[in-house]
């Protein structure tokens, strides 16, 4: 017996909200690893040793493989909890959640894991969040993934 059209659409809109989901979070991953290279590499410029563009793109392509054991799962934790939550609130038929609340939500999720880290482990986690331009950097690159989260939902995806 072949499964009913509503289970069909639930196993797709899962699944799309799966893709959606794991996109906004390597999207700020990417975002962030690189601008975190691109602070470090901007202090390095500002002590006088010379920093060139080929300098930039292969340390953020080091930086974006060496981090993901890392700073990945460490994002994923921060952007899922909330994402998850306003896809449910999204799912109720009394509500309808803004796009502005993923890019808020990544943005908030990025910008609370840094100092949350440094307080538990009293040991700053990612170095470049330790200035406010880095934690600033950061916080923009949850936000995009945000962006990418609320794009992908156009359309009735995950509604």
């Amino acid at each position: 017996m072949p499964p009913s059209p509503q289970l069909t659409f639930e196993r797709e809109r899962n699944v799309r909200v799966l893709i959606s989901l794991t996109f906004g979070i390597l999207l700020a991953y990417v975002a962030g690893s690189v601008l975190g290279t691109q602070v470090v590499l901007n202090n390095v410029d500002a002590m006088g040793l010379d920093v060139t563009l080929a300098m930039r793109w292969s340390s953020s392509l080091s930086d974006v493989t060496g981090l993901a054991s890392t700073l990945l799962p460490l994002m994923a934790i921060a952007l899922l909890p909330g994402w998850l939550i306003l896809y449910w609130l999204g799912q109720r038929p009394t509500r309808r959640v803004a796009p502005a609340w993923f890019i808020l939500t990544g943005a908030m999720g990025i910008a609370v894991l840094h100092p949350t880290l440094n307080w538990v482990f009293g040991v700053d986690v990612f170095a470049p969040a330790r200035t406010m331009s880095g934690l600033l950097g950061q916080a923009l690159a949850g936000g995009l993934g945000g962006v990418a989260v609320a794009l992908s939902r156009r359309g009735g995806v995950g509604d």
